[in-house]
């Protein structure tokens, strides 16, 4: 049995090459992302070690409260004489490193989405001098700079260059004194650097202290001496090895990455569940095609055992080819994905590739096992064909009268997926990754229950768009319209997997639109500032400096400040978001939705007060007159009266607002996060924004925005968000846009006689093709509206928990049209190899097939 279902194999080719491009293209994409973020996890780690080298012990203030992409508070400058005079330590140098700002040749800030500008200070002494200058050499006075040779390649710039930085303190020129890799290699994971002495460096990020300290003992054991240094500076300090150091540092940083690895596997994991369609129903159809074969076998004696095993023997053999396949592409969507983020505004700047052998034995398995699962049940049904069938044609099934178990089924599949989503939404459940992984649960049970249900919807939706077809078609559009009922179970299956694809780019699409519409009614409603100024990338900090600067434009009556910091509420280990505010100024900026308060209660704020969200403040059964206790990043304990409770719209401002002023001394926030600026009466608003960014030449990485300026500043950073993200469900329809096809050129092969017939009776090969495509539309137009009423039913969904937060949905409805425009298509599209396969369809030889 195995040697027929190999040689089954080989004299159905092209079946067998389409059902595997399936499981290639997940298995590609699962591949592809686990060898990428290996490859980012590889390339940090060596970053460290070599950031680290000469390095025995490293110093750092401990972070009390951590977060992704947090760094460790400044340590004073005392801590380096403590730690130069403990037994055991040779040599010590304190350090700084903060994010900054570089503009390129033309005055131009250079902007990135992901790693950022790092000003650090150059070492001083040899052991610790981790540099290496292949041009140039270190600066040595204040008015020169070190550049990266990645970031001098990219924006050509070379030794005695002029250059201009910025940071917490006004921008300056510098001279370039030399360019520079770390252990001989460009890569810096996609950040860019500038090396400075040490005091220029402690001036221009506002580090008055260190910010780490490297120690070398000498030869001395590191772990003695790190030991000591732990007992001398007590517990507020993290002591670790070098080697410690950088390999918690590459791990903090890929535990920060963690999101972009979920994200590309849910992707990947789409992909495959498309592919599962295409693979169930090229199995069914194939299966349903042999059915005389399958009789036959029977007849000479074959087991039910041995048909089962013949055609699982097939499956796996895909399986397992299309698996090995996937892998070697894997390699090749490693650096494709790197670009599509690259192109999307976040470069990782990886460099080489990196294969574990965990990511190939991962890849073979989901293969293999997506394909099994996907081909069980056609090869169940192969079992149950009958010996006396060999003595009728074979015909392949319709749909059985199973109406009602269809109809009860996806019911109760549908009510168990709305549970699961409803429960993930609003259960209340701490964990985020739990949360979402509930939601996507119940969104899966859903897909699959309107898959199962779709058979029974594909008569009435093929009338309705096959009516057009016949209009303009006449006869060839009638076939068409029969051909798509006359089986719909797998017209239903092809369709499913459109649906499925299509179901993901709606559902984001209408978010986006919804997240479009919430931020422009916000800002609307809320802002009454004419100005706000924030950082050109639209999420670093700025500094806090720019807020006097645009105070003393002409035309500017106040000038508010917002800091953002995170601390843990009591004894929770979930960090909560806070902003700092300017009580005096902020009313004149800004208006709260008040739940209980006005704004008279943010004006009489004091240091020891705050204002909190509503539902922040229930969901720790917190009141007006309750005191809310946190840990600061400092390490601080802080307590504070709630005086009032607002509703966050739009995500405008954090859980809770404290007073600027406790910021900078409690919770040591230096930079501010954006500024608003109200305008004094008769005030030109673009006019002012032109002379805040002329005042704001010394900051260039702050830009002052009008607020429509701001609104769509705020919409175009969603909208390339969503190209990217369109960009990845790409693959996921293009696997669907493939079940088409295979399904229409089975469907061809099983109508020889027929098409050979039509073609005898005076059906033109022209004819035959605008049947196949019409057919190809038809088939892709009810997955395109099956996939947009789920779609929107999903955004429908799970944009409820956010309607009290100001989440306004709107259907783009120009967008939804156009996505059933190019679904129809595609639908024609994927119909020209099938068409032509029909066209050329021998009469002669087609009348007699049997």
């Amino acid at each position: 049995m195995t040697k027929v279902a190999l040689r089954g194999l080989l004299t159905r080719k092209l079946r067998s090459l389409l059902t595997g491009f399936a499981v290639v293209i997940g298995v590609a994409f699962v591949v592809g992302t686990l060898v990428f973020t290996d490859t980012i996890d590889e390339s940090f780690k060596n970053l460290f070690e070599r950031t680290q080298q000469g390095v025995d012990v490293s110093i750092e203030r401990q972070q009390a409260v951590k977060s992704d992409f947090s760094v460790p508070p400044t340590m004073p400058a005392s801590v380096l004489d403590e730690v130069k005079a403990t037994p055991g330590v040779a040599v010590a140098e304190g350090g700084v490193s903060s994010d900054g700002t570089l503009l390129d040749k033309k005055g131009k800030v250079i902007v990135s989405n992901g790693p950022p500008t790092l000003l650090i200070s150059e070492n001083e002494e040899k052991v610790f001098q981790n540099l290496d200058y292949e041009d140039g050499s270190r600066p040595t006075t204040a008015d020169q700079v070190a550049l990266d040779r990645g970031t001098a390649k990219k924006f050509d710039f070379k030794v005695g260059d002029k250059v201009t930085v910025s940071g917490r303190a006004p921008a300056k020129q510098y001279t370039v004194s030399g360019i520079a890799t770390i252990g001989g290699q460009d890569n810096l994971g996609g950040a860019r650097m500038v090396a400075m002495t040490l005091p220029e460096a402690q001036r221009m990020t506002g580090h008055d202290g260190y910010d780490s300290i490297s120690v070398s003992t000498g030869g001395a054991d590191p772990d003695t001496v790190k030991s000591a240094i732990t007992q001398k500076l007590g517990r507020d300090y993290l002591v670790r090895t070098g080697k410690e150091a950088a390999e918690q540092q590459a791990q903090d940083l890929s535990d920060a990455l963690g999101f972009l690895r979920v994200a590309l596997l849910i992707f990947a994991g789409v992909a495959l569940l498309v592919g599962g369609f295409l693979i169930f129903n090229t199995f069914t159809v194939t299966v349903a095609q042999r059915t005389k074969e399958f009789a036959l076998l029977r007849v000479l004696g074959a087991s039910r055992g041995q048909v089962l095993r013949s055609v699982l023997v097939e499956t796996f053999a895909v399986g397992l080819i299309a698996s090995i396949i996937g892998v070697l592409v894997g390699l090749v969507v490693a650096p494709a994905l790197a670009a599509l983020l690259r192109a999307g505004g976040i470069d990782l700047g990886t460099t080489g590739i990196v294969v574990s052998p965990a990511t190939v034995i991962i890849g073979l398995a989901i293969g293999l096992v997506a394909t099994m699962v996907s081909g069980f049940v056609p090869a169940l049904r192969a079992t149950r064909v009958e010996p006396v069938t060999a003595m009728r044609d074979a015909v392949t099934p319709g749909l059985k009268h199973m109406g009602t178990i269809r109809v009860v089924g996806s019911g109760l599949l549908i009510a168990l997926g709305l549970v699961v989503l409803f429960y993930g939404l609003f259960g209340g459940i701490d964990s985020d990754g739990t949360a979402a992984s509930l939601v996507g649960l119940g969104a899966v049970l859903m897909m699959f229950a309107f898959a199962f249900l779709a058979p029974l919807l594909v008569r009435p939706l093929a009338r309705v768009l096959g009516a057009p077809m016949v209009k303009l078609q006449g006869l060839t559009g009638v076939l068409a319209r029969e051909n798509a009922i006359r089986q719909p179970q797998r017209t239903a299956v092809t369709a499913a997997a459109l649906m499925i694809g299509l179901a993901l780019v709606v559902l984001v699409s209408v978010f986006a639109a919804g997240l479009k519409a919430s931020i422009t009614k916000t800002v609307d409603d809320q802002v009454k500032a004419a100005l706000v100024v924030q950082n050109q990338d639209g999420f670093s900090p700025i500094p806090a400096e720019v807020v006097t600067t645009v105070g003393k434009v002409p035309g500017v009556a106040d000038v508010s400040s917002m800091r953002f910091a995170i601390g843990l509420y009591k004894d929770e280990t979930e960090t909560t978001a806070v902003n700092g505010i300017d009580p005096k100024t902020f009313n004149s900026v800004l208006t709260l939705k008040w739940v209980d308060g006005d704004a008279s209660r943010i004006s009489a704020m004091t240091d020891t007060q705050t204002i909190v969200e509503s539902d922040w403040a229930a969901g720790r059964d917190l009141k007006i007159g309750d005191t809310a206790e946190f840990t600061t990043p400092a390490g601080k304990q802080a307590s504070y009266e709630i005086t009032g409770t607002f509703s966050s719209q739009a995500g405008l401002t954090a859980d809770v607002l404290l007073p600027n002023t406790s910021l900078e001394k409690d919770w040591e926030a230096k930079d501010i996060a954006y500024a608003m600026a109200a305008a004094a009466p008769g005030t030109d608003d673009d006019k002012l924004a032109k002379a805040a960014n002329t005042a704001l030449k010394g900051f260039p990485q702050s830009e002052a925005l009008t607020k429509d300026e701001f609104k769509d500043n705020a919409t175009s950073s969603i909208n390339g968000l969503l190209g990217l993200v369109y960009g990845l469900l790409l693959l996921s329809v293009i696997v669907a846009l493939l079940g088409i096809v295979n399904t229409l050129a089975l469907s061809v092969h099983e109508r020889t006689r027929e098409l050979g017939m039509l073609r005898a009776v005076g059906m033109s090969r022209r004819q035959v093709r605008r049947m196949v495509r019409a057919e190809s539309v038809i088939t892709a137009g009810i997955g395109a509206i099956l996939g947009i009423v789920l779609g929107v039913v999903f955004a429908l969904i799970i944009s409820r928990p956010l309607a009290e937060q100001g989440f306004v949905f709107t259907l783009p409805i120009g967008t939804l049209l156009l996505f059933f425009v190019l679904a129809a298509i595609a639908g024609v599209v994927a119909a020209i190899p099938p068409a032509r396969r029909a066209s050329k369809v021998d009469v002669l030889r087609a009348v007699t097939t049997e």
